[in-house]
């Protein structure tokens, strides 16, 4: 039994088979001997019950009542319990100044994963302070928050498992533990390769005749080999001479990515606005805006003279500069933060607005483009997005009902 003290908080820690009214019966004691509640703890596993709680008192000699009420109580119900010091203002979490979560995605997480990540945040001395699953059915995914006494940015804890995603095939994303991880407002796309499957610029190519060459600049040009504004200027004039018709054609074609309509769908519904940036083409960007009622749509302008393509852009290239300047006056005129923003793209000229927005993904993106993105989707299927925004299993099912019979998808 702890000693008498003056004033006092004790740590309330109790292990049981679950059942309704367990906290109830603790609280009568607590509030019996007029001890008050600074902390409360509990969860349940496998019908196990592990419940903790911080208590607080300026009596002197109420410690020694509470713990035999409290004895009396649990070895009558067999409850295993205990009655612990705490260090005055001391949290479990305290220590740990700079938090991230992290976010493990895959079709399935295996012990060794598990073990292999641990390894990994033990050699860096970095904590975890909770875990949670969001998901177990056809994807697996786990939300891992993570403390350290040392600053420790996204960018570091991403580096330190490059090794690791690459072994296990683990879509990551790491996050800073603040409230706006889960209060994102605003997201945009790349188009080409992202929002759609497919390189629109090649299948105009192919249309004109010009697919090996237009690939080949494609490329390199994704890949970050060539200068985007060359690139697309030199990509523009093998279209020369190409009708509007034919744009309009590959228009109705385009595959649009698995789980888009879906991801967009949902994410109206909750109130996000919702944005496309794409070094392609307006004329096919305004069409998207439309179809999927998007507030957002910003792409290069394709010069045309009596219905067909001269080979020019009309105004400045919408190159990885401009993307990023995008992003940031959409998020500006809206009023949100860019810890609120999403940007999702595939190529070298989305890194710069990867790397501004609060969650930049690469979405199936080359190995240059990942190293400047805190999140990585390795799967062809937009919706896992939002898993990364924190939504668990059963709320998808829940957002997927609910936005079908929303007005603002009724496209």
């Amino acid at each position: 039994m702890l000693e008498d003290e003056n004033p006092c908080q004790i740590h309330i820690q109790i292990s049981s088979t679950d059942r309704p009214g367990i906290l109830a019966e603790v609280l009568e004691s607590v509030v019996a001997f007029n001890w008050d509640v600074l902390d409360i703890k509990q969860f349940v596993f496998n019908g196990l019950l592990n419940l903790s709680l911080l208590l607080g008192s300026n009596k002197s000699n109420s410690i020694s009542g509470l713990q035999g009420s409290l004895d009396e109580w649990a070895g009558g119900n067999g409850v295993a319990l205990q009655v612990l010091p705490w260090k005055k203002g001391f949290r479990p979490e305290a220590p740990y100044k700079y938090r991230s979560v992290v976010t493990l995605l895959g079709s399935s997480l295996s012990s060794a994963v598990f073990h292999h990540l641990t390894q990994t945040f033990s050699s860096r001395d970095i904590n975890i302070l909770r875990i949670e699953q969001l998901d177990y059915s056809d994807h697996h995914v786990i939300e891992v928050v993570i403390g350290s006494k040392e600053d420790h940015s996204t960018v570091d804890i991403l580096n330190a498992l490059v090794k690791f995603k690459e072994k296990f095939s683990v879509d990551i994303a790491v996050q800073e533990d603040t409230m706006f991880r889960r209060n994102k407002r605003l997201i945009v796309f790349d188009a080409d390769m992202t929002f759609l499957q497919c390189e629109i610029i090649d299948e105009l190519g192919i249309i004109a005749g010009a697919g090996n060459r237009m690939k080949e600049i494609t490329q390199r040009a994704m890949n970050g080999d060539l200068d985007f504004k060359f690139a697309l200027c030199e990509r523009v004039k093998l279209l020369a001479g190409l009708s509007v018709l034919k744009l309009e054609e590959l228009y109705e074609r385009i595959p649009i990515t698995p789980g888009a309509e879906d991801l967009v769908r949902i994410l109206q519904y909750l109130g996000y606005r919702i944005g496309i940036v794409s070094g392609g083409f307006q004329f096919f960007i305004d069409r998207i805006k439309n179809t999927y009622k998007l507030d957002y749509g910003i792409s290069n302008q394709l010069e045309i003279v009596d219905d067909k393509l001269t080979g020019r852009v009309i105004g400045d290239v919408v190159d990885a500069r401009a993307k990023e300047r995008a992003v940031m006056s959409i998020a500006k005129k809206e009023g949100f933060s860019l810890k609120q923003v999403v940007a999702v793209g595939d190529g070298a000229n989305d890194i710069h607005m990867l790397a501004r927005a609060g969650l930049g993904i690469a979405f199936n993106a080359k190995s240059l483009v990942q190293r400047h993105a805190n999140a990585g989707i390795n799967q062809s299927n937009l919706e896992l997005i939002l898993y990364f925004l924190g939504v668990s299993g059963k709320e998808l099912q829940e957002l997927r009902e609910a936005s079908k019979s929303s007005p603002k998808s009724s496209w």
